[in-house]
């Protein structure tokens, strides 16, 4: 396996670079120019990381990258990227802490994940999502969550070796685009050590609606 870097995103650079991608190494701030078409080009990023349309980062998705935004204010630990020796952006994950621990719902969500083409099949999905289970096991999470598209097997396959289960269906999660029907979604989530029953991963028997979704 080619050697990476993890870095975990900073709250401080957040405050000083608006809202690219960056990362501090050894305490010196660095950006990633490419990464600031989030707010600039997202179809120059989509070529940069090979994200396909039903990416939050594609260019018809560009609404909801301000959702990432504020959740990198709240949750900057959620935020990681992985970095090639020569430093070719290799992939990111980002996420964020939610629900209500006095009804065990208290989790770790997984707002986005997305390794570049050149870089699949060396496990880095894999190790980014795990150090996202880390980092919600850390503040006392029953649970890791996600949202994928009932279409997208692929992940949903990676997902379940990952040790993920479907625990619900999300009817037209996904809104289409180009007189597309809309799409539902599988919510699939993994218990964590707080969830000692494995309550929260109890299959819901009916699927759910976007509004029903707390």
């Amino acid at each position: 396996m080619r050697g990476y870097k993890i870095v975990i995103v900073s709250e401080l650079c957040f405050s000083r670079c608006g809202l690219g991608l960056f990362k501090i190494v050894l305490g010196v701030l660095q950006v990633y120019p490419k990464c600031t078409v989030f707010v600039k080009s997202a179809a120059v990023y989509s070529n940069v990381l090979g994200l396909h349309i039903h990416s939050p980062t594609h260019p018809v998705q560009l609404p909801v990258l301000q959702a990432p935004f504020m959740y990198l204010a709240h949750w900057p630990e959620y935020f990681i990227v992985a970095e090639a020796p020569g430093g070719e952006l290799m992939g990111y994950i980002m996420g964020k802490a939610e629900g209500s621990v006095a009804r065990e719902e208290w989790h770790g969500h997984v707002t986005a994940l997305s390794v570049a083409p050149e870089f699949r099949r060396l496990g880095l999905a894999a190790k980014l999502m795990e150090l996202l289970e880390e980092i919600s096991e850390r503040k006392g999470g029953f649970f890791v969550d996600l949202f994928v598209r009932v279409s997208n097997q692929v992940a949903v396959n990676m997902y379940k070796q990952l040790g993920y289960s479907v625990y619900r269906t999300v009817i037209e999660y996904y809104s289409a685009s180009n007189g597309e029907p809309d799409e539902d979604a599988y919510d699939m989530r993994k218990a964590l050590s707080r969830d000692t029953e494995k309550k929260s991963i109890i299959p819901l028997p009916h699927p759910v609606r976007p509004e029903d979704i707390e």
